[in-house]
């Protein structure tokens, strides 16, 4: 069971801090964003939209509302977060392989929620590409 895995993933976004993510994150991940239309394979790219979307949550008030671990490695978890006055709503769905990461899909809501969250998430986005290079 992927349990300790999980309890890793909820450690970072909530702690704000992704430098876990590499010993969580399968090298044949599968990120599926809710705005970008292809999905982001790989771990190096997985790791950067996690990483982006943990800095982006961090001081929002991120929590999840309800939890679901089934026996067979797949974790759904409704969240919500605040921006500003803007509050959002999502669901992240996780599936494990291994004990590790291998499919992370994000859903949000509202419309204006989603379009706050992309800004800040291209922006972070860009700035972890440029600490790369």
């Amino acid at each position: 069971m992927s349990k300790a895995t999980i309890n890793t993933w909820k450690t970072i976004i909530n702690s704000g801090n992704h430098k876990e993510l590499a010993y969580i994150i399968h090298e044949d991940a599968i990120f599926y964003s809710p705005v970008v239309h292809t999905p982001q394979k790989g771990k190096k790219n997985v790791i950067k939209y996690l990483s982006s979307a943990v800095e982006v949550f961090k001081g929002k008030n991120f929590y999840y509302t309800e939890n679901i671990l089934s026996d067979n490695n797949r974790f759904y978890a409704e969240f919500n977060a605040c921006f500003d006055k803007i509050k959002v709503n999502g669901i992240d769905f996780i599936i494990c392989k291994n004990n590790l990461i291998k499919e992370f899909k994000v859903f949000l809501r509202p419309i204006k929620g989603l379009e706050i969250v992309w800004n800040e998430m291209k922006k972070k986005i860009i700035e972890y590409d440029n600490n790369l290079s």
